[in-house]
């Protein structure tokens, strides 16, 4: 009898997981656009959107616009981010979006600081001339923004905004290159900054006194199209990995221990050379997933997986390790879970929303959500609970385009898309 009613609640818990708890959110419910592209929560528990057409504020009830109109350099947000006295800053302006690529080709954008719902500043450039493209806040309060002069051929840096004047800062050494959109900070507060092209200099960090680079004299590739390195991440012994990712299958995989340079390549085992996602597992392996597949370093040596050991496909998207230590592996062509040396493999007939998983998270009870969706066919989002899916797509929720998944501080989740606007669910 004991079984029976643990049964029968188990699978009450999943009928009311898939039937109740969904809100979805358009224009119609004051969204500025149903192309969603990124948000936030502010620490009054507001949520913020950006669209391709405005930013939004929701308080729970209602939506608030800002636009051009309010004095946004251009309707495109890009990026929100609130500092440590509770100003929204955000990048704005007049841009392409490639959602297949979920990338931001940026042309004439610019920053805004909103307080209290009033835009107190917008950094006035010739926005023709000044290009930003990443935004972050230091251990020490301060604000960085970074972008490229298309005028002079060189990256900027802006620092320092006391609610009325900015302050310009630019690294000692100025390398005539191209940034790419986000800063790394490290545990020890280095900043980190990528560059496309330069005089043999790709990489610099600021310590917080002086700016060091790294490049070609530290082993990266000396090629041009080589160098366009975007993946960070710093793993559990403060090793920096760089990974190359760009449209072409260019680049590779360099590890940074403080001291020397590492670069990995087919002579190391490593396959690929268009990096898509680095994590760390529970035992310290290093997995690097690539367009050519799957990479797992433990610290010694790589072991290699492609569609010949019964992956899904050798176009790996994304990759997390859950909380239970298991890896997930998000293909072109369905869903791979290594759990206790095990594989276990999923797709659209066994649980999927669609087979091209695209992005992956896992919620604060221990559930894994799964956006997968292609351009052409679109697609919808599967929860991974108690062992089994749950997958919410045209037959329940609009047939959308999953973009991004985001939990809030009430442990709600908020699903952005592609020309379907906002989705909530409340456990």
């Amino acid at each position: 009898m004991r079984r029976l009613i643990l049964l029968i609640a188990l699978l009450s818990s999943h009928y009311i997981f898939g039937q109740t708890g969904w809100t979805h959110f358009t224009k119609e419910d004051g969204l500025a656009s149903n192309w969603v592209l990124t948000c936030m929560e502010d620490r009054q528990g507001n949520m913020w959107f950006g669209t391709d057409n405005g930013l939004n504020k929701f308080d729970g009830t209602v939506f608030k616009t800002f636009t051009k109109k309010e004095g946004l350099p251009g309707g495109f947000v890009k990026n929100i981010y609130e500092d440590k006295d509770g100003n929204i800053w955000m990048l704005s302006g007049k841009n392409a979006y490639n959602y297949l690529l979920k990338d931001v080709f940026y042309k004439d954008i610019g920053v805004s600081v909103l307080h209290d719902e009033n835009i107190i500043s917008t950094l006035n450039v010739n926005q023709k001339e000044y290009r930003f493209g990443m935004i972050t806040e230091d251990v020490d309060g301060n604000i960085w923004l970074g972008g490229y002069n298309a005028k002079k051929g060189k990256p900027f840096i802006v620092k320092n905004f006391d609610g009325k004047s900015w302050g310009k800062f630019q690294p000692e050494d100025d390398p005539a290159s191209k940034p790419f959109e986000s800063f790394f900070i490290d545990h020890s507060g280095n900043i980190w900054t990528i560059l496309l092209s330069g005089k043999g200099e790709y990489v610099q960090r600021f310590d917080g006194v002086s700016w060091k680079s790294f490049g070609k004299n530290d082993g990266f590739p000396s090629s041009k199209r080589d160098r366009a390195y975007k993946i960070l991440f710093e793993d559990r012994n403060g090793n920096l990995w760089f990974g190359a990712s760009s449209a072409e299958i260019y680049g590779g995989l360099m590890k940074f221990n403080g001291t020397n340079w590492a670069s990995y390549t087919r002579d190391d085992g490593f396959i690929g050379k268009s990096v898509n996602s680095i994590v760390e597992d529970h035992d310290g392996n290093i997995w690097v997933a690539t367009n050519k597949g799957l990479n797992v370093f433990d610290g010694a040596s790589w072991e290699y997986f492609s569609e010949k050991d019964k992956l899904p496909s050798n176009i790996i998207n994304t990759t997390i390790v859950d909380r239970n230590g298991r890896v997930w592996v998000g293909t072109a062509k369905g869903l791979a879970l290594f759990d206790k040396g095990k594989w276990s493999l999923f797709n659209s007939k066994n649980g999927l929303a669609h087979n091209n998983v695209r992005i992956m998270k896992e919620d604060s009870r221990g559930n894994v959500w799964v956006g997968a969706a292609s351009a052409a066919k679109k697609g919808g989002v599967s929860v991974y609970i108690d062992g089994s899916w749950v997958s919410f797509a045209s037959d329940k929720l609009p047939n959308f385009y999953t973009h991004d998944i985001f939990e809030d501080s009430k442990g709600n989740m908020w699903i952005l898309t592609i020309g379907n606007g906002v989705l909530k669910y409340e456990y």
